[in-house]
């Protein structure tokens, strides 16, 4: 008997299901590769958003610091006007408890 045949199909389906191993093991690869190339731009493409957002809130906050600082100085301003208008009000309430005190002595 010759076993050269059964032996030769053994070996035929021994290479077609090693060739169909390498080529499921070969697209797994790229899938894989491709899932982490991918991964990868979106990430980078995250963190440059994320950079953008940040930088934007920096520049919000400076623009927020300048804004009350300018709030600060003209509160002061403020400030100062209503303590002068004070001491207005009592030079002349005390100019007029005067004329007052002068009136009830010529009347």
């Amino acid at each position: 008997m010759d076993t050269t045949p059964v032996i030769a199909l053994d070996l035929a389906q021994t290479a077609s299901i090693g060739s169909m191993v390498m080529l499921v093991a070969l697209v797994a690869i790229v899938a894989f590769v491709g899932l982490s190339v991918y991964r990868t731009r979106h990430s980078a493409t995250r963190e440059t958003h994320y950079r953008t957002l940040a930088e934007q809130a920096t520049t919000a906050e400076a623009r927020f610091a300048d804004g009350t600082q300018a709030t600060v100085v003209e509160l002061q301003g403020v400030r100062a006007e209503l303590k002068n208008t004070h001491t207005e009000l009592a030079a002349v309430k005390q100019r007029l408890a005067a004329l007052e005190k002068l009136l009830s002595q010529i009347g």
